[in-house]
């Protein structure tokens, strides 16, 4: 189980860098092709102000990932990092389930990312609780 437990981690962190990388730097692009958001049918302040928080939501993105890389020994222990790190997945999750119950439900390609969210927090969990080295 910790090799299923690291190798679903290091996809999360990867998917986090990735996609925090590619919002900050291509927003536009992804806003209009993987979300289908009209942007040419928006005003330019609304336009430009829906690009900064799409930005900055995708910067926060890439923070957690460099917080999963730099603390990624302390979230395999029970310590603050593990705790930080299970808040981070789980709220992430919490937010993917209430916005389908409050919203509708999304495409499949974002319901299979909180299964993966959901299992990768799981198994970090699970890993960690059978561990003895408590760090603080």
């Amino acid at each position: 189980m910790p090799t299923l437990s690291r190798w679903f981690f290091w996809g999360y962190t990867l998917m986090l860098l990735g996609v925090g990388v590619s919002g900050v730097f291509i927003a536009s692009w992804e806003l209009r092709v993987v979300f289908s958001v009209p942007m040419d049918h928006m005003n330019d302040a609304a336009r430009a102000t829906l690009l900064n928080q799409y930005r900055f939501l995708k910067s926060l993105e890439l923070g957690f990932g460099i917080f999963c890389i730099a603390y990624r020994r302390r979230i395999f222990l029970r310590s603050l990092a593990h705790k930080v790190f299970l808040a981070g997945v789980f709220a992430g999750v919490a937010a993917r389930m209430g916005g389908w119950l409050a919203d509708g439900r999304p495409s499949p390609v974002f319901i299979a990312f909180a299964v993966l969210e959901l299992a990768t927090g799981l198994l970090v969990w699970h890993t960690v609780r059978g561990t003895v080295g408590v760090v603080k």
